[in-house]
């Protein structure tokens, strides 16, 4: 499917969005944002947190668990860094290749269709990280 040619702009996000595995692996990460925000929030519960967190954002979660030094300065950084990444990738796609934003987290100058195999990679890097993250929480809950 891919020949090592190039595309640009919106080229290349309609070959992002065709792809069944990219897209496959971004649902992922959203189930796997779900999982840590809901980690989080137990987390909060077991430690008498108090405060309706049921509709709380993952920034803002990580932000109570900041104000209430319940994890490291290290563990509060990688949360702090998956969340900018996971917002980067849900939100922020079509603005890139549309020229609305600055190339930052993901490139999107001097790309090829087999540049594809790169997102899918760090999509499903994105996702291993969230889950990781997640597991870690449940298991300081133990």
């Amino acid at each position: 499917m891919y020949t090592g040619e190039p595309k640009s702009g919106l080229e290349f996000y309609k070959l992002l969005y065709d792809s069944e595995e990219f897209t496959s692996e971004l649902g992922k990460v959203t189930l796997a944002s779900g999982k840590l925000e809901a980690e989080i929030k137990v987390f909060l519960n077991q430690n008498n947190i108090k405060g309706n967190f049921q509709r709380a954002t993952l920034g803002q979660l990580i932000e109570i668990v900041e104000k209430n030094k319940l994890f490291s300065g290290n563990f509060i950084t990688a949360l702090k860094q998956i969340s900018k990444q996971r917002n980067y990738i849900t939100h922020n796609i079509y603005a890139l290749f549309s020229d609305l934003i600055d190339e930052t987290i993901l490139e999107k100058n001097d790309l090829i269709d087999l540049d594809v195999t790169l997102y899918i990679s760090r999509v499903w890097h994105l996702n291993q990280d969230l889950n990781g993250l997640a597991n870690l929480i449940k298991e300081k809950k133990k």
